[in-house]
């Protein structure tokens, strides 16, 4: 890609790749008195050393830096009494296993009406099990390797956390050959409160929660630290409508999936701990690497 804007003809030195490990290369950025602004994407215990590294100002810097972070989710997508079942359960698997659960955006909690609980847990289960796993490289595959094996040992130890937490109907394990699978899985009955609903995993599990209605929905949506992205399905306009007051997440999707913003297109950024809102991709965003001046003139 480097070398691609060289060829479209980038000016030297205004697009630059170094590779290296965060807290040695990128810490070393982000303290240098020359760098004026930091864009960043990544955890959230990463994001928060950042903005604290980058508010101090050391002898010779002449600016405050400005920070730009996305900081990762605890993402919904919340099922109302009145939502079409079939076409929520599509949207929570694309949304909870594409890209293996390894997206900021992915649905990580299915809060669910009650009086729709077992149905769309009856709707889930086929669609999940049925997904194909292999390489990522293979055109049929669905579900590839999570990124190395620091990630799955860390996400399969979520899964223990969640047997203990709710009950287990698919996946759970590894999954076969010799990458870095793991099994799509489903955890059902989870607390609102449990450390599967409100930790972010960053993997192929679903935490599925019931809920007693769409106010208690909305409540056990918004229950987390982090803001970025959620859905509700329901053919009710007057629980969309609502929906789009109450729900507190940077982008809100309806009757849709949680997943899918368009770079360049569709502003994405969170709320709470899922970073400040920047807003990546819409005009907005351009303005936060520039700084404003006014001019007036007396003629």
């Amino acid at each position: 890609m480097y070398e691609l804007f060289e060829e479209a003809g980038c000016p030297p030195g205004v697009f630059n790749f170094m590779t290296g490990g965060g807290a040695t290369v990128g810490n070393a950025l982000v303290q240098d008195i020359r760098t004026r602004s930091i864009s960043f994407t990544g955890s959230r215990a990463v994001g928060l050393s950042i903005n604290e590294l980058a508010a101090r100002a050391p002898k010779g810097q002449l600016w405050i830096k400005r920070v730009v972070a996305e900081m990762g989710g605890k993402d919904f997508i919340l099922v109302d009494k009145e939502a079409d079942v079939e076409a929520a359960a599509t949207g929570v698997v694309q949304a909870a296993y594409g890209f293996q659960g390894q997206k900021c955006s992915a649905c990580s909690r299915a809060i669910v009406h009650q009086d729709v609980y077992d149905e769309f847990i009856e709707k889930l289960l086929p669609k999940v099990k049925a997904l194909r796993m292999g390489p990522a490289e293979e055109p049929a595959t669905q579900v590839g390797p999570v990124i190395n094996e620091k990630a799955r040992t860390t996400i399969l130890g979520y899964i223990e956390q969640g047997k203990k937490e709710g009950r287990l109907l698919a996946g759970g394990e590894k999954g076969p050959g010799d990458g870095f699978y793991i099994q799509p899985t489903v955890i059902a009955d989870v607390a609102p409160d449990a450390v599967i609903a409100q930790e972010e995993i960053f993997g192929p599990v679903l935490a599925v929660i019931k809920a007693r209605d769409y106010d208690h929905g909305v409540e056990i949506a918004n229950g987390t630290d982090y803001g970025l992205t959620g859905s509700v399905y329901s053919r009710n306009p007057r629980v969309l409508e609502d929906a789009r007051r109450r729900c507190h997440v940077g982008n809100l999707y309806l009757n849709r999936k949680c997943t899918g913003a368009l770079v360049g297109v569709h502003p994405f950024g969170g709320f709470n701990m899922s970073g400040t809102d920047s807003k990546a991709g819409g005009r907005d965003y351009l303005l936060l690497f520039l700084q404003a001046k006014s001019i007036s003139e007396l003629v």
